[in-house]
């Protein structure tokens, strides 16, 4: 229990490393397609993705810069997409600050929290949980 509390712990203070450091940064494009049930825009400023934590994190707000995400992602150990995340494996989205030019959408997969821990209650049910932390909207793939 100890060490799922660590991690959870770790997980939130990455996801504020990758998040909070970016709400500056420019970026342009306002339409937008849906990808499971959650609409992106077609001209995003990137996506980071971190594998081992079974999330990534695309950049969708008009303030965002792609330079600026490549760097910070690098920076925090992510990888740098320069397009949407992955949809392969993926069990749910938390889109965050809805429809301001901060937008970002989290995508969760099969692995999330990582680490090896498994969740109680199933990986969908943690992610959801998380998105609540958040304060975002949770849609389910």
């Amino acid at each position: 229990m100890r060490r799922h509390s660590r991690n959870g712990t770790s997980f939130l203070l990455m996801l504020a490393a990758l998040f909070l450091p970016l709400a500056s940064f420019g970026g342009d494009g306002n339409s937008s397609s849906t990808i499971a049930g959650v609409a992106t825009p077609s001209a995003i400023a990137g996506s980071c993705g971190n594998p081992a934590s079974g999330f990534c994190n695309e950049f969708t707000g008009s303030s965002y810069r792609a330079e600026r995400v490549e760097r910070t992602c690098k920076r925090q150990g992510g990888t740098f997409l320069a397009g949407v995340c992955p949809t392969e494996g993926r069990v749910g989205t938390c889109r965050v600050y809805k429809g301001r030019n901060d937008e970002s959408l989290y995508r969760y997969y099969k692995n999330f929290p990582g680490f090896g821990v498994k969740p109680k209650g199933g990986v969908a049910a943690a992610a959801e949980s998380q998105c609540s932390k958040l304060k975002g909207e949770w849609t389910p793939n």
